[in-house]
Parts: structure tokens; sequence; C-alpha cells
């Protein structure tokens, strides 16, 4: 907690600030070097909304709540920050030609690395450069801790940063630089100048960007000031309250396919499965219905055209077919009356009898009328309750009815009692 602490009371700065969202709650994290495959000490700080602040270190993530904005600072040591300049201002194109431009600056493969950037404003760009693997173990820890970070860079970008000087600060088990807005490097805690800050002010000195300053946070009480001012050339001091500015703009290393996903977005993946399920469903349901429909559709088009056939083949006087059930049953009836009576069992008597019936019953549709064996047989499309109670009608005016059903179709085998078929000759 020194380095937090410290600055924070001295005044200096905000390390979360320039990324608050005004009235979010904010956490924001300081992961240490090797965090999570060491069991390491980290520090937290969470500012309520309505800015109550609390702080602490612990050992891995239980009992951290999230937060609206969740920004955590990483390891100086593990990102690279170099700048690069591209052709082109397109973010898709940057993305891609980042790795080939900066391939011959690796050590690691570039399809092993992650690259984020950003522009800046005389068109260059800055490149925060960060092993895949790294930034998937980092993530991965922090979900299964139920934090979803808003923002992620390395901490040398939370230091403040001092006009003509480049800012050290011994923290997280590393020394950790900042040496521009988005510039720095990190590596071990030494107590003698590192050699990789001895190279970083050469490179400096050559580009005519070298500090006047080195300005250090939180160093060890033994670190002997005069010995490193003399290894490196130029006045090493401790910062004091008022010369450090606000950090601005850091680097976010959550870009392409680490970019956060926003809550609408999380909500609607984990709804468009069952919305896929839904859909498909859907359409397989009208599917049927359409198959169904047009199978009921042709069957009740041949039914009709078998009345009518039937009617013509009964009655070849008729002239106009409009209804050809009820023409039937009139026919039938005028038959009868002119014939006086009929045989119980024969085809007009049954017809005579069934078909008004028949024709009452809304939801029955007739397919076919077959006659044989002084047997009427209908075939008919109906639902079972609505088959059965057309039988409990045609029984109720003494006629045996014999139902058989396959699927949406119904037999119904009807005769009049007593006429049995006539038996076969041998």
């Amino acid at each position: 907690m020194r380095l937090t602490t410290h600055l924070h009371r001295a005044g200096w700065f905000d390390l979360g600030a320039a990324w608050r969202s005004k009235g979010d709650d904010r956490l924001e994290l300081w992961l240490p070097r090797g965090w999570p495959d060491e069991d390491r000490e980290l520090r937290w700080r969470r500012v309520a909304s309505a800015g109550a602040v609390s702080e602490g270190s612990q050992r891995g993530l239980e009992g951290l709540l999230p937060a609206e904005q969740v920004v955590v600072w990483t390891p100086a040591a593990e990102t690279l920050l170099v700048r690069a300049s591209l052709p082109t201002r397109s973010a898709s194109k940057i993305a891609q030609a980042l790795p080939y431009a900066l391939e011959e600056q690796l050590i690691e493969p570039p399809e092993r690395l992650h690259f984020a950037f950003a522009q800046e404003a005389d068109g260059t760009l800055a490149v925060a450069v960060t092993s895949r693997e790294r930034m998937d173990r980092w993530l991965a820890a922090l979900a299964a801790a139920g934090l979803a970070p808003t923002q992620l860079a390395p901490v040398s970008l939370s230091l403040p940063l001092a006009d003509q000087a480049w800012t050290l600060a011994f923290a997280g088990g590393e020394i950790v630089l900042r040496s521009g807005a988005r510039a720095g490097l990190g590596g071990p805690i030494e107590l003698q100048a590192p050699a990789w800050l001895h190279a970083a002010l050469v490179d400096a000195k050559g580009e005519s960007n070298a500090p006047l300053r080195i300005l250090l946070v939180d160093a060890p009480a033994e670190l002997d000031f005069a010995a490193w001012s003399e290894a490196l050339g130029l006045p090493v001091e401790p910062m004091r309250g008022g010369e450090g500015a606000v950090p601005v703009a850091p680097l976010n290393l959550l870009q392409q396919r680490y970019a956060p996903r926003g809550r609408g977005s999380a909500l609607w993946r984990a709804f468009v499965p069952a919305a896929a399920l839904l859909a498909a469903w859907l359409v397989v349901t009208l599917a049927f219905d359409a198959i169904e429909w047009a199978r009921l559709s042709r069957a009740a088009r041949a039914a009709d055209e078998q009345m009518r056939a039937l009617l013509l083949k009964s009655f070849p006087e008729t002239r106009t077919i409009l209804d050809p059930a009820e023409q039937m049953r009139r026919g039938l009836e005028d038959l009868g009356a002119r014939s006086g009576a009929s045989a119980p069992g024969d085809l007009l008597s049954l017809l005579a009898r069934v078909v008004p019936v028949v024709d009452r019953e809304p939801k029955v549709r007739v397919q076919s009328i077959e006659y044989a064996d002084r047997s009427l047989l209908i075939r008919v499309i109906a639902a079972e309750p609505d088959s059965e109670s057309l039988a409990r009608k045609l029984r109720a005016l003494s006629l045996e009815v014999e139902v058989e059903r396959s699927g949406a179709e119904a037999r119904l085998r009807i005769r009049v009692p007593g006429t049995a078929p006539p038996k076969e000759k041998s």
C-alpha cells in the first residue's frame, strides 16, 4: 500500500481519475509481478459513487465486490511500450499491420502477442505489447472472481509525471518507470541503478528527449541517492508534493479480442441461444402446419370430388352441383318417397339415415364413402372427440357403428343391426 497511500496523502494524483465516470462506483486493483501464478499480495482501492474511499491489500480476490468501473493496473515489466508510425489512421488496418511493423523489436513471435495502441496528436502511435497468454491468465482469474475490468493498463502509466523529469516508483515487487505520457518500463527491484534504466537514458539522449532529473517515489530507506545520481549522470531525488501531474489518457490494453462488451451486449449474448431455439421452433411449427394444411386441403378437395362423382353416378339427371351432400340427401329423400320403402341394409336406405347426421357435424370432413357387404364405410377427418360424437349420434338411430382411427383420420363402418353380409358360395 505504500505507493498508493503515499501519493494520495501527498495530494499528487488520483490513479483512476483519467478513466473515472462521474457518479460511478469504481474499484482499482494493482496486480503484483507473477500474479496469478504466484500467490502474492495485491493492493486495491474502492471509491463509492458518494465519494467514500476504502483501500487495503490481500492475497487473492476473495471478498472484492464488482463495481461499475474496474480499473486494473498490471505489472510494468509484462508490457512493452513502444512508438510506431503507420501510413493509415484506420483502426482495423493498424491492428493488422502493427505485428509486422514491430516484428524486429519483438522477442516472441507476433502471433503470441497482443497489440493495443492509441493515436497521438502528432500522428504516431503509442503501442503496448503484451503476451496473449499473460492477458488470458489475468482476465481468467478476474472473471473467476466475478470481476470484469473496464480498463487494463501497465502500472507505469499510473505514476505522476513532472515537467522534464522521469518518475521512478518502487511497488508491487518491481521498479516502475514512467518516462512519458504513454511511455515507461519496469523491472525487478534493485538497490543499484538497473541496467535497463541506463539503456533507456542512452536511447532518450540519442533522440534528444532525455530528462533533466529522475524523481523517486517510495524508495527503500537504504537506497543511496548520491550513488544513483553519479551512476546515471543526472540528479536523482525524492518526489515532493505538487510536482506530479495527473496521468492523462492511459493506454487501455482491452482492445480487439479483449475489448469489454457492454451490459446490453452481455444480455443479448445470454439470450441468443434461447432466441435461436425459439425461432427454430417457430419455423418448424409453421412448416409442419403448412404441410398439414396442404395435406388436409388436398384430402378435402378429393372428398368433394368423390361426393360430386357419387352424386352424378346416383342421380345422372343432376345438372348443377352446388352442395353435393345436401343434393344427395334430397335426392335420397325423393327416391325413397317415390319407391315407397327400401330394404334396411340397402345403400340408399343407409345413406338416407346417415347423411343428414354427418352433414350436421361442422368439425367432420368426409373423405370418401364406400358401400360393400351391406355396410357403409365412411372415411372422415376429425378429432377423436368429434368422430366419437358422430358415432354416438348414429348409434342413437339404431345403427351399428364401428370406429377405427389412424392419425387424424377415422373410419366408420355402419350397418343396420341384423343385416349380416351375404355368405360366400362354396
